[in-house]
């Protein structure tokens, strides 16, 4: 007898599918460029029916079907569900409050099976069903947040790579010979990667000679002086020498009062007279005699 009455609210809610979407689409505010705005595009509440349906079919299923097959369409839902809302920077927190939106309207479609079915429903049995969904909607929940978290944090790692290929981009001028031009100010973090990124473009591209240019920073401390010896040492380790230019007045000047020691690094005024200096000649462009 049990299992028949699963089997009957499972097919109850079935039928109730589309109704209970309907019902949960109609709660959507004016939030303004949320994927659940009542505002959305067409496209975008067809697609989120769709899902919530599919939503619906899986939470259902684990009143009948075997416990493999609803652990792979709770897996399934939960990492398509996460990888969609991450791409579309859905936070978490609008997540999880649909979940507690629609938790309320699967809940009343229990009371309402119990008032319309010819089974004899106890006490019992209503306690056990809303035990057993508020377990699996809580299940839905943490592996949804955990593969959401996944992706961002994949998303992050990502975007946290290309910044770093920015902040610090070498430029091959020929074959062995690159250019490392540094603009704006430099903090802790900005010179951790500099370090670690420079020294893995400089080996990627067979580099013989490094020219660092800082003349686009602003201030020289002693922090920054520190974390370029330690450039210049660990080029000097995989075989490149390394040459800074761009080492204006003021800055020479506060290196002196710092009493930070160049002497051991090689410096050229300028990037273009350090290449000039190693064969690149830099052409000024002829001025047009007056007329």
């Amino acid at each position: 007898m049990k299992r028949e009455k699963s089997e009957q609210l499972f097919k109850f809610i079935l039928k109730e599918a589309p109704a209970m979407t309907e019902e949960w689409l109609k709660t959507r505010t004016e939030e303004l460029g949320s994927l659940y705005s009542k505002h959305a595009s067409k496209e975008t509440e067809n697609k989120l029916k769709e899902q919530n349906i599919a939503f619906i079919q899986t939470i259902a299923e684990t009143l009948v079907a075997e416990s493999d097959k609803v652990e792979n369409h709770l897996k399934k839902w939960s990492i398509d569900i996460a990888r969609d809302r991450a791409v579309h920077e859905v936070p978490l927190y609008e997540i999880i409050r649909q979940f507690k939106v629609f938790r309320h309207i699967f809940c009343s479609r229990i009371e309402l099976f119990t008032q319309q079915t010819k089974l004899e429903i106890t006490l019992k049995d209503v306690c056990a069903w809303n035990q057993h969904f508020h377990s699996t909607f809580d299940n839905m929940i943490e592996r949804l947040s955990k593969e959401y978290d996944r992706v961002t944090l994949n998303q992050l790692n990502a975007q946290r790579e290309m910044i770093q290929e920015l902040s610090a981009p070498v430029i091959p001028v020929s074959k062995e010979i690159g250019v490392l031009p540094l603009i704006g100010e430099i903090d802790t973090y900005r010179a951790k990667i500099i370090l670690e990124s420079v020294l893995e473009q400089a080996s990627r591209l067979r580099l013989t000679h490094l020219f660092i240019d800082i003349s686009g920073v602003p201030i020289v401390d002693t922090m920054v002086a520190y974390q370029l010896f330690k450039v210049v040492d660990s080029a000097k380790l995989l075989g490149i020498e390394t040459i800074i230019s761009g080492i204006r007045p003021e800055i020479a000047q506060t290196v002196v009062k710092l009493g930070i020691d160049f002497s051991k690094v090689k410096t050229e005024h300028s990037l273009a007279k350090a290449l000039e200096e190693r064969g690149f000649r830099i052409f000024e462009e002829p001025q047009q005699e007056a007329t």
